[in-house]
């Protein structure tokens, strides 16, 4: 039952149309831009092809990595397919979810249909939402004190769009990550009984009382996975969190990488890239628009403009049909034969 309503939430019908709307609102954004001339697209003829290797090689390195993070999170109980799936998926969600709504309740039922019990499901979803978020809170302050404080764009660039309200921005997205991590860890670790006593009083409400008994089965699987993951020793949580910078080093790196194509980079401005990378990608955190369409194009050059120079509008464009729309592609083929309820055998033949 469960399963055949998130079906319903999630049938390609629904996902098609933020896809199309993501698409036309790039491709307005785009298209209003002085710059999308002749002149500017020929400097993709500028972008050498060892980068374009490189790029490829990195953005396989990132998926792969993230597999093996979510294998080594049960331990290595998943296949690599499986695994592989689950992330791809994941991806896909994130490039058609506002980033301020948040993909976490689609990781939930990916991973759900993929086999697991939802109490798992819950306890993976919210472990690796707060792994992310671990990145996001150490790596920005990280970044922020040994640039002194050059990851935020020039108050030149920043002007021109945002006034000063980058930094106010960032702060308050980074605000909210802190909120919402210590709410994830609250639930898994710390109050999982409370926070089971809580979702009962709210089904004990009279028009809420007949998903109370699916609710209790629910709370009563976290508990069990809370217990679980407690367990673990902090070998097993090192190696986490290890991977989960690996997995948002490779993601941030590859700008710098597109940038490197164009331009020559310096070791130190390879990681100012990658910090700025970081700060940009946390103040984008409070976009309302599907996978940041629009909003990704309209920032980029605020951060790299001032090393991008002319090729800043095109790396941006590289950025993107690198990052997003691969995992647009693969979601659209990859989500209907997915969703598909398998036949038992009963039905077949």
């Amino acid at each position: 039952m469960e399963q055949e309503k998130a079906l319903k939430v999630l049938k390609p019908s629904r996902i098609i149309f933020p896809i199309i709307l993501g698409l036309l609102v790039v491709f307005v954004v785009a298209y209003q831009d002085d710059q999308l001339n002749a002149e500017r697209l020929r400097l993709f003829g500028d972008f050498q092809l060892l980068h374009v290797l490189l790029l490829l090689l990195v953005l396989g390195a990132k998926d792969l990595l993230n597999a093996f993070r979510f294998r080594f999170l049960s331990h290595l109980q998943w296949p690599w397919a499986s695994a592989l799936r689950v992330i791809l998926l994941w991806e896909f969600a994130i490039a058609v979810i506002p980033p301020v709504v948040g993909a976490a309740t689609v990781l939930l039922f990916i991973i759900y249909k993929e086999g697991q019990s939802f109490g798992k499901a819950v306890a993976f979803t919210l472990m690796l939402a707060g792994l992310d978020n671990i990145f996001f809170i150490t790596a920005a302050p990280l970044a922020i004190f040994f640039s002194q404080g050059a990851v935020f764009p020039p108050a030149q660039e920043a002007a021109d769009l945002l006034g000063e309200g980058v930094s106010a921005l960032f702060w308050f997205s980074y605000g909210m990550i802190i909120f919402y991590t210590v709410l994830i860890f609250s639930s898994v670790f710390w109050f999982p009984k409370t926070i089971r006593k809580i979702q009962l009083s709210i089904m004990s409400v009279s028009f809420l009382k007949k998903w109370k008994g699916a609710v209790e089965k629910q709370s009563n699987e976290l508990i069990l996975a809370s217990e679980v993951l407690k367990g673990r020793g902090v070998k097993y949580w090192v190696v986490l969190v290890v991977l989960s910078y690996g997995v948002w080093s490779l993601k941030y790196f590859l700008v710098s990488i597109i940038l490197n194509g164009f331009v020559p980079l310096s070791l130190s401005e390879h990681f100012l890239m990658v910090g700025r990378h970081v700060v940009m990608w946390v103040v984008m955190l409070v976009s309302p628009s599907p996978g940041n369409a629009g909003i990704a194009e309209l920032i980029f050059p605020i951060f790299y403009l001032e090393y991008g120079g002319q090729y800043t509008f095109i790396a941006s464009l590289i950025w993107r049909l690198a990052t997003y729309y691969p995992y647009l592609m693969i979601g659209i083929i990859l989500l209907p034969r997915w969703l598909r309820p398998k036949k038992s055998p009963t039905t077949q033949g």
